[in-house]
């Protein structure tokens, strides 16, 4: 039996990525996404851990601060499960900003038309808390002065608006850390049984991937982990060239993959039915020398989210003759002799309907 059956897809992709059967929105980095999508064309325990998941799983982000590309009106529902709307910020006081990136009209008018929407369309639908570097504010606000304070907040907020669940987006999440996620996950659930709960999770660097041993109880509190197996390489000391989303990995020197990532934390014991991988639709951009991956880097400046969505890889890079496939990694590439568009890209990872369906028959 493959031991990675029952994984599931947690796609975090970025707007205007073409047209898809499925959502597509645009992310400003790669764990602050928005709804997920189909693969475009090229061209174009100490709980009740409450109710299992009764379906497969296919949760995207809509980030708030794209609504103006993606309005609620214009989104494709079709091969999503659930929909997390992207960000609630947690304040060290244990309040909520509830502008969604917005204004305090703007912010709650978007989360209420994008419940309806999902509801109608047979969804569920969660509020994500936090995002990148929100570990301060968490810590903060799950300390004794203001634990209660955010714990009420958070039921506020989950009852305000008719959310299914939430999904608790602590950035970084260090081991001390953890006993107050998992104590979070107890809180709510008491407060509210039923309610989902799900929490996103780091990719696992290959030389330092540090201590996973508390990751299965914090599985018992909540029902789905997605790994955040996108944006997996920089320009990092020891580095070479590598992709944004591999499917495996060669040496010390590209030490980041979905299947390392997925392999150790099934090895320390987190069920596979609850372990989602993800997959953003941007790319990373490396500048000359770099034309291809696993090259020594020798100077070059790596471009990731924020600047390479899929739609601007379309628009201001792609060339059915710069296309290469990685047999190994199993993703596509784009490779230049001479720096290209906007950014002066000699090489860029990205991934695509081939690299996507490798990564679904991963799940298989």
């Amino acid at each position: 039996m493959n031991p990675r059956s029952g994984l599931t897809l947690a796609y975090v992709l970025v707007v205007g990525c073409g047209a898809g059967a499925q959502p597509a929105l645009d992310a400003a980095r790669p764990m602050d996404a928005a709804v997920e999508s189909e693969a475009p064309s090229d061209n174009d325990a100490a709980i009740d851990a409450g109710p299992s998941r009764p379906h497969a799983w296919s949760m995207g982000y809509y980030a708030g601060w794209e609504k103006d590309r993606l309005p609620v009106d214009a989104i494709d529902w079709g091969g999503l499960t659930e929909l997390a709307i992207a960000f609630y910020l947690p304040h060290d006081d244990g309040s909520l900003d509830e502008t969604l990136s917005s204004d305090a009209t703007s912010g709650p008018a978007l989360a209420r038309a994008l419940v309806a929407a999902a509801h109608a369309h047979g969804l569920k639908i969660l509020a994500s808390i936090g995002g990148a570097d929100s570990g301060p504010s968490f810590e903060a606000a799950t300390g004794a002065p203001t634990e209660t304070t955010f714990i009420s907040n958070l039921i506020a907020l989950y009852d305000k608006y008719g959310f299914d669940g939430l999904d608790i987006d602590w950035e970084p999440l260090s081991v001390s850390d953890q006993p107050a996620a998992i104590a979070i996950a107890n809180q709510l659930r008491a407060a509210r049984p039923g309610i989902l709960m799900t929490m996103p999770i780091g990719a696992v660097n290959g030389n330092t991937p540090g201590d996973l041993s508390g990751f299965p109880a914090i599985a018992v509190a909540y029902q789905q982990l997605n790994v955040m197996t996108y944006g997996l390489s920089n320009s990092y000391p020891g580095w070479k060239s590598w992709h944004s989303s591999p499917m495996r990995y060669v040496d010390s020197a590209t030490p980041a993959s979905v299947d390392d990532s997925v392999s150790a934390y099934l090895g320390v014991g987190v069920p596979a039915a609850q372990l989602g991988i993800g997959i953003g639709f941007f790319g990373l951009c490396y500048t000359p020398p770099v034309r291809a991956p696993d090259q020594a880097l020798d100077g070059a400046t790596v471009f990731g989210d924020g600047y390479m969505s899929y739609a601007n890889i379309m628009t201001s890079y792609y060339a059915a003759s710069a296309r290469k496939w990685d047999s190994l990694a199993l993703v596509p590439y784009l490779s230049f002799a001479a720096a290209t568009g906007p950014k002066g890209c000699t090489y860029i990872s990205y991934d695509d309907p081939q690299s996507i369906a490798e990564k679904a028959k991963y799940l298989e």
